[in-house]
Protein backbone atom coordinates (compact mmCIF):
# COMPACT_ATOMS: atom_id res chain seq x y z
CA UNK A 1 0.00 0.00 0.00
CA UNK A 2 1.39 3.41 -0.89
CA UNK A 3 1.71 6.44 1.36
CA UNK A 4 -1.21 8.32 -0.19
CA UNK A 5 -3.62 5.42 0.23
CA UNK A 6 -2.53 4.98 3.86
CA UNK A 7 -3.09 8.69 4.52
CA UNK A 8 -6.57 8.47 3.02
CA UNK A 9 -7.47 5.42 5.12
CA UNK A 10 -6.24 7.17 8.29
CA UNK A 11 -8.20 10.30 7.39
CA UNK A 12 -11.49 8.66 6.36
CA UNK A 13 -13.05 8.33 9.85
CA UNK A 14 -12.23 11.99 10.55
CA UNK A 15 -13.66 12.99 7.17
CA UNK A 16 -16.86 11.09 8.07
CA UNK A 17 -17.11 12.89 11.43
CA UNK A 18 -16.57 16.32 9.88
CA UNK A 19 -19.07 15.66 7.08
CA UNK A 20 -21.64 14.49 9.64
CA UNK A 21 -21.09 17.64 11.73
CA UNK A 22 -21.43 19.86 8.66
CA UNK A 23 -24.64 18.13 7.56
CA UNK A 24 -26.12 18.54 11.04
CA UNK A 25 -25.29 22.25 10.97
CA UNK A 26 -27.07 22.90 7.68
CA UNK A 27 -29.96 20.44 8.11
CA UNK A 28 -33.33 22.23 8.12
CA UNK A 29 -34.97 21.85 11.51
CA UNK A 30 -38.60 21.54 12.51
CA UNK A 31 -38.39 19.38 15.61
CA UNK A 32 -34.81 18.20 15.18
CA UNK A 33 -35.48 14.51 14.53
CA UNK A 34 -33.88 14.59 11.07
CA UNK A 35 -30.81 16.42 12.34
CA UNK A 36 -30.47 13.97 15.23
CA UNK A 37 -30.71 11.00 12.86
CA UNK A 38 -27.90 12.00 10.47
CA UNK A 39 -25.03 9.52 10.59
CA UNK A 40 -21.94 9.27 8.38
CA UNK A 41 -19.89 6.08 8.63
CA UNK A 42 -16.54 5.25 7.05
CA UNK A 43 -16.21 1.65 5.92
CA UNK A 44 -13.00 0.89 4.08
CA UNK A 45 -12.81 3.51 1.34
CA UNK A 46 -16.56 4.24 1.41
CA UNK A 47 -18.59 6.84 3.28
CA UNK A 48 -22.25 6.07 3.93
CA UNK A 49 -24.74 8.79 4.88
CA UNK A 50 -27.90 7.64 6.63
CA UNK A 51 -30.86 9.42 8.23
CA UNK A 52 -34.61 9.08 8.77
CA UNK A 53 -36.54 8.14 5.63
CA UNK A 54 -38.20 11.54 5.21
CA UNK A 55 -34.74 13.07 4.68
CA UNK A 56 -35.20 11.98 1.06
CA UNK A 57 -38.23 14.28 0.72
CA UNK A 58 -36.41 17.16 2.38
CA UNK A 59 -33.49 16.76 -0.04
CA UNK A 60 -35.45 16.12 -3.26
CA UNK A 61 -38.90 17.55 -2.51
CA UNK A 62 -42.30 15.98 -2.82
CA UNK A 63 -45.01 16.68 -5.42
CA UNK A 64 -48.53 17.75 -4.44
CA UNK A 65 -50.76 14.79 -3.77
CA UNK A 66 -54.17 13.73 -2.52
CA UNK A 67 -54.48 11.46 0.49
CA UNK A 68 -57.32 10.16 2.62
CA UNK A 69 -57.90 11.46 6.13
CA UNK A 70 -57.42 8.88 8.86
CA UNK A 71 -60.31 10.02 11.08
CA UNK A 72 -62.85 10.96 8.40
CA UNK A 73 -62.76 7.91 6.17
CA UNK A 74 -63.46 8.83 2.60
CA UNK A 75 -62.53 12.49 2.98
CA UNK A 76 -59.73 13.53 0.64
CA UNK A 77 -57.03 15.97 1.64
CA UNK A 78 -54.89 17.84 -0.87
CA UNK A 79 -51.33 18.61 0.19
CA UNK A 80 -49.16 21.32 -1.34
CA UNK A 81 -46.11 19.14 -1.61
CA UNK A 82 -42.67 20.23 -0.52
CA UNK A 83 -39.95 22.15 -2.31
CA UNK A 84 -36.54 20.48 -2.37
CA UNK A 85 -33.95 21.65 0.13
CA UNK A 86 -30.76 20.00 -1.21
CA UNK A 87 -28.69 20.45 1.96
CA UNK A 88 -26.78 17.19 1.43
CA UNK A 89 -25.86 17.87 -2.20
CA UNK A 90 -24.95 21.49 -1.44
CA UNK A 91 -22.70 20.44 1.46
CA UNK A 92 -20.94 17.83 -0.65
CA UNK A 93 -20.57 20.27 -3.55
CA UNK A 94 -19.37 23.23 -1.46
CA UNK A 95 -17.54 21.79 1.56
CA UNK A 96 -16.55 18.17 0.98
CA UNK A 97 -13.40 18.77 -1.08
CA UNK A 98 -12.02 21.14 1.56
CA UNK A 99 -12.77 18.65 4.36
CA UNK A 100 -10.98 15.88 2.45
CA UNK A 101 -7.98 18.07 1.67
CA UNK A 102 -7.58 19.25 5.27
CA UNK A 103 -7.92 15.80 6.83
CA UNK A 104 -5.56 14.08 4.38
CA UNK A 105 -3.01 16.85 4.93
CA UNK A 106 -3.33 16.31 8.69
CA UNK A 107 -2.91 12.55 8.31
CA UNK A 108 0.38 13.05 6.44
CA UNK A 109 1.77 15.04 9.35
CA UNK A 110 0.98 12.30 11.91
Amino acid sequence: MNEIQEAIERALPKIANRLESELKLVCPVDKGFLRWSINVVADGMTLTISMLDYGYYVEFGRPPRVSRAKKNIGKKIKTKGQRPNPFIRNTIRNKFAKIIQEEITRSFSI
